[in-house]
């Protein structure tokens, strides 16, 4: 009797292994998103600071998962996909304290049985720097492009860390796969799984993207404060309403962690204010696993029923740390729920808490209006949206979305300030050598004449000093915030505001920076909206530096020069040069200066000495941290302040003093023969990352810098010409 007649006998056989595997994994993995789940979480077990997902047909043409981890060693590719193979833990004692998401060593094992798996990896205590490519089915290792007899892992260029590739899902599972009907609730599956370890997981970044994508879909950077994830992941409506949720377990009246082992809480739950109607699916974490807990959950929902209207609910994120001793893991195969010691009074201990906090806001309700349109008007609305839904217009596609982080913010973090530390000023830490001084700030005032008369009298100064000392290193120091109510000032910022152009301001507001143009006339471009704009970015940044200095009066963070300058030194220094220029006597000027030390100091945070008969200026303004003022244009800046500011005039004066301080900060002009690739990406990171990050949000544009910022393009224009973009 063959094996096939004893079916349907009654005869109890042992199943092929093959079989087992393939039953095993398909209670592991029951949905693309699941199998996502598993390689994610072998990813943050690896210490990867970076997760970077790619799906194509909702997971089951392609799921790859690329990470910065840890990598694996060549040696242990042979059992990577063999079932319960794990790094995790030797022996069933170790479940107790297990502090790992895997444990089993069937995730990877049951992906093979089910999909075609191949593995890029490179580990980071490898002393050969090179990454191997191994393929897998069926648990085992397979040949290249899983053909041929070859498993022997291929030795290729790769980054530190791991990729995970897994192709054509469930295909010897066709029951499986045709029970899958929509490919876009898959994905939808998957970006609900990624949100949720973008938003638990702070010391990683995550990024999500559909194949032929250009834009992701989700994009986190490690170390996003918790608002800040949940912002990126379920939109600012409901960031705006968050209230953090914390309960320490170490808590000297409840003594939480002694009692029931509970170490910790934290988490942010929506208030009374967010009004959402969809269902949200609130977020759990128990010692880091992402764990479905319905008394949880429905003791949460109750506590809201009593405080949000009927049929609105709640956004609820939270994470609770357990003694690992007091928590079952291996409860699910899946791995989606666990079991804890005191479950009910560690419930009740949460609950209490969100009850307190909603109560301790439950003050005042905002409510959305609506306005009463006629049906007709109602009806011709809903007309245009669904003819607008009908058709894409590229030519009218915003490709350059502001809000989307820049690969550059992932690859490195803000250096502010780099324009005005150029090849000739490093001033700042460890600079070791005294910089010469090259073109003047005068030719700032000449540059900027048509647009704000700033000294425009004295345009005509056009220096070039051989070598002046300055201090080898500044520190900045801070300062206590004081209140001032000078009518003066009052009135010098209202001018501001009535000088405001809303629609430029709106420009700038919502711009993208594309790159610099020409260094010499510091021209650059920026996007807004499918426009580019082609603007000076001195005007830009001398009226930004204005309102600056006027919004911060009296409060300016204070640069302190290690070594004071001599003031007779920088003065006399421009006479020698230029005999033609009608300079006053240095002792003159000097003299006006220190008329007015006491106002420089107490308004500027700008201070002067005298020591052995001759003056020194000890300290400058800082108006933005970490931007640094040009001290190679400091002689021109003390020449200014004696000799061109109206000391009679209350108003005039702070305002002229402001000014002078503005053109101080002005990126110096590059010559053509100077400037190089480094000066160029330096400008643009300062740009970039710095400055109009600061426009954005911190400046008002005035209707005068309208001559300064011209459109050179839009989409609609060049698809008329080239039919494309």
């Amino acid at each position: 009797m063959t094996s096939e007649d004893t079916i349907g006998t009654g005869k109890i056989r042992k199943l092929d292994p093959l079989v087992v595997n393939k039953i095993a994994a398909g209670e592991i993995v029951i949905q693309p998103a699941n199998a996502l789940k598993e390689l994610v979480e072998n990813s943050i077990d690896a210490h990867s600071t970076m997760i970077d997902i790619l799906v194509k047909d909702g997971g089951l043409k392609l799921l790859q998962i690329t990470d910065n981890g840890d990598g694996i060693e060549k040696e242990d590719l042979g059992l990577l996909c063999e079932r319960f193979a794990t790094s995790k833990l030797a022996k069933f004692e170790d479940l107790e304290s297990i502090a790992t998401f895997g444990f089993r060593g069937e995730a990877l094992a049951s992906i093979s049985h089910i999909s075609r798996l191949s593995v890029i990896t490179r580990s980071k205590s490898s002393t050969f720097p090179l990454a191997y490519k191994a393929y897998y089915i069926n648990g085992k290792p397979a040949g290249q492009n899983f053909k041929g007899t070859n498993t022997e892992p291929k030795a290729i260029a790769g980054k530190e860390g791991t990729q995970l590739i897994v192709e054509d899902l469930f295909y010897n599972l066709p029951s499986r796969l045709s029970s899958i009907r929509s490919r876009n609730d898959e994905y939808l599956k998957i970006l609900d799984v990624v949100g949720k370890y973008a938003v638990n997981s702070d010391g990683v970044g995550f990024s999500l993207k559909k194949h032929g994508d250009f834009q992701h879909a989700l994009m986190t950077r490690p170390g996003m404060p918790l608002k800040e994830r949940i912002r990126m992941v379920y939109g600012a409506e409901c960031s705006n309403q968050l209230l953090d949720l914390e309960v320490n377990g170490d808590d000297t009246e409840g003594q939480y962690l002694d009692k029931f082992g509970m170490v910790k809480v934290k988490g942010a739950i929506t208030n009374c204010n967010f009004n959402y109607r969809k269902k949200m699916q609130s977020i759990f974490f128990i010692n880091q696993r992402l764990v479905s807990c319905d008394p949880l959950r429905r003791a949460i929902h109750s506590i809201y029923s009593i405080f949000l209207p009927k049929g609105f609910q709640p956004f609820v994120y939270i994470s609770l740390e357990l003694k690992p001793e007091i928590l079952d893991v291996n409860i699910h195969p899946t791995k989606r729920e666990v079991r804890f010691l005191h479950e009910e009074e560690i419930i009740e201990v949460i609950v209490t808490n969100v009850h307190k906090l909603l109560t301790s806001v439950d003050t005042s309700r905002t409510f959305k209006s609506q306005n009463l349109n006629s049906k007709r008007e109602r009806q011709e609305e809903v007309e245009y949206s669904q003819v607008a839904k009908k058709y894409r217009q590229e030519n009218k596609l915003v490709r350059v979305d502001v809000s989307q982080p820049r690969l550059n913010e992932l690859l490195s973090h803000r250096n502010s300030g780099s324009a005005n530390v150029s090849k000739q000023d490093k001033f700042i830490n460890s600079a070791t050598r005294a910089p010469s001084l090259p073109t003047s700030e005068s030719d700032d005032e000449t540059r900027l004449a048509d647009t704000k008369s700033a000294s425009s009298d004295d345009s005509d100064i056009h220096l070039e000093i051989e070598r002046i000392t300055f201090p080898d290193t500044m520190v900045v120091t801070g300062r206590k915030r004081v209140s001032q109510t000078l009518d003066s000032v009052i009135e010098l910022r209202t001018s501001v505001t009535e000088s405001t152009n809303i629609e430029l301001t709106n420009i700038i507001s919502k711009s993208s920076y594309i790159g610099l143009v020409d260094e010499y006339k510091r021209l650059c471009c920026f996007q807004h909206d499918v426009r580019l704009y082609l603007c000076d970015y001195s005007a830009l940044l001398f009226e930004f530096y204005y309102q600056v200095a006027l919004s911060e009066f009296c409060n300016y963070g204070i640069v302190e020069l290690s070594e004071p300058v001599c003031l007779e030194e920088q003065l006399q220094s421009l006479h020698e040069l230029d005999t033609t220029i009608p300079l006053q006597d240095a002792q003159s000027m000097i003299q006006e200066i220190f008329n007015m030390k006491d106002m420089f100091g107490e308004y500027f945070s700008m201070n002067f000495e005298k020591t052995d008969n001759k003056h020194y200026i000890v300290s400058l303004p800082m108006l933005v941290k970490d931007i640094m003022p040009c001290l190679n244009k400091l002689p021109f800046f003390l020449y200014k302040l004696a000799t061109k500011i109206n000391y009679e005039d209350e108003q005039k004066c702070l305002q002229g003093i402001m000014k002078q301080i503005s053109l101080l900060y002005l990126p110096e002009i590059v010559e053509e023969e100077d400037s190089d690739e480094s000066t160029r990406a330096e400008t643009n990171k300062f740009l970039s990352e710095t400055i109009f990050p600061l426009l954005r949000t911190h400046f008002k544009a005035p209707s005068s810098l309208s001559a300064n910022i011209t459109q050179i393009a839009d989409l609609p224009g060049l698809y008329r010409i080239f039919e494309r973009c």
